[in-house]
């Protein structure tokens, strides 16, 4: 006996340890088919919306964290490891490297729900847009963020005349309405933001609540965007997609923002938006007819008036050519008499030139003409005198009285 209970005991033994060994083999394939299945349900429906209440984001001393996540059966899963989590992350994310005029949004570094997603996003935004940028620079930015957000067409339009350079007119805005309208943009994402940040507001009145609608009707309730808390946890979830989808079109961001808010709400957010877009588009082309009637009309107008300034300027045209005409005929005329005037004056030189020569000439003749008088004047008192001379021996010789004066 004593022999066959020894014998009896090591078998007991190798059973236990046999049955211990199944007992870890089986935890730990449970383990990994549970840990399978919820890489599936959070592909499917999302990180948790936001941490249980008074619990803070990150992970304990185990490196575990509250994580509820409804799974089949009714059970819900009460805590996640950050190893696991962070598997989650590097299966399905990648770091991603933004282009020239970009932000990078996408990384593969896990958090523990959508809302500290959000705050992440939200903090690289602030940072970029703290940064000394010319506002054209941050308008850029600002359109890659917004224009997509819009949920209609006056809202897209407000996002497009914002995030534009030129004016409605066609001008270049000036650094002050550029500033002016950077801060809108600016304001307008921040909107957006703090109203998925911002818990939703109890309300009891059934004519507001959102609850009994489903999600595809959430949003499409509201004609224009309007800041402000949610009204309920589902349509917070609803804005929250809405926001991260259209913050930028890079794939890399597209696949981390399904690990966040699941397939079937990034399906249903795209589809919305889709519709968005497709209401848009009809909008537009409703407006087209009276557009086009309206267009008509002008059109219409300015060509009578193009027809009668055209009019007009045929006959200014007429007129100037006759003017022109005139003015050359004048021209011709001025020509003429300054060479006239041209040949005249040049005879006039020339007289006064000859003139100016026969003077010189007078003067010299004028001169030599007195000289010939003086010598002539001179020559008479000297006959004058002798002819006295001779009168007066004559008298003396034959005795005659003297002369009588």
């Amino acid at each position: 006996m004593r022999v066959f209970g020894i014998v009896l005991i090591v078998l007991n033994l190798l059973a236990g340890g046999a049955f211990l060994y199944l007992a870890t083999q089986d935890w730990k394939g449970r383990q990994t088919i549970n840990a399978a299945a919820l890489r599936h349900v959070l592909l499917l429906q999302g990180l948790p919306l936001e941490p249980p209440p008074g619990v803070a984001d990150g992970f304990d001393a185990n490196d575990e964290t509250p994580f509820v996540v409804e799974m089949g059966g009714g059970e819900s899963t009460k805590t996640i490891s950050k190893k696991l989590l962070e598997s989650y992350f590097q299966a399905n994310t990648s770091a991603g490297t933004a282009p020239a005029g970009k932000v990078a949004l996408a990384t593969n570094a896990p958090v523990t729900n959508q809302i500290a997603e959000v705050k992440r996003v939200h903090d690289l935004i602030k940072a970029e847009l703290a940064k000394d940028a010319p506002p054209a620079t941050k308008i850029a930015l600002l359109r890659g963020w917004l224009i997509n957000q819009a949920e209609n067409y006056a809202t897209r339009v407000e996002y497009l005349a914002l995030a534009d350079i030129n004016d409605a007119a066609g001008q270049p805005k000036s650094a002050e309405k550029l500033k002016e309208d950077t801060a809108k943009l600016e304001k307008a994402l921040n909107d957006r933001f703090e109203a998925v940040l911002a818990k939703p507001q109890a309300t009891d009145s059934p004519a507001v609540t959102t609850a009994t609608l489903p999600d595809n009707e959430k949003l499409e309730k509201s004609a224009a965007w309007h800041a402000g808390p949610a009204l309920d946890p589902i349509e917070r979830r609803l804005r929250l997609a809405h926001l991260l989808v259209h913050l930028d079109q890079d794939d890399v961001w597209q696949k981390r923002v399904i690990v966040i808010v699941g397939l079937r709400r990034y399906v249903k957010t795209v589809a919305n938006q889709v519709n968005r877009f497709v209401d848009m588009i009809l909008h537009v082309e409703r407006s087209i007819p009276d557009e086009q009637a309206t267009f008509a009309i002008q059109l219409t107008q300015l060509r009578e008036k193009a027809t009668q300034e055209a009019a007009r300027a045929k006959a200014i045209a007429a007129e100037r050519a006759k003017q022109v005409e005139m003015k050359t005929a004048s021209d011709d005329a001025v020509n003429r008499h300054r060479t006239q005037l041209k040949e005249i004056t040049d005879q006039l030189t020339k007289v006064k030139a000859e003139v100016d020569e026969l003077l010189v000439r007078q003067s010299g003749i004028e001169k030599q003409l007195f000289e010939v008088q003086r010598e002539v004047g001179l020559t008479l008192e000297e006959v004058y005198r002798l002819e006295a001379l001779l009168a007066a021996i004559e008298r003396e010789r034959y005795g005659l009285p003297p002369e009588t004066p």
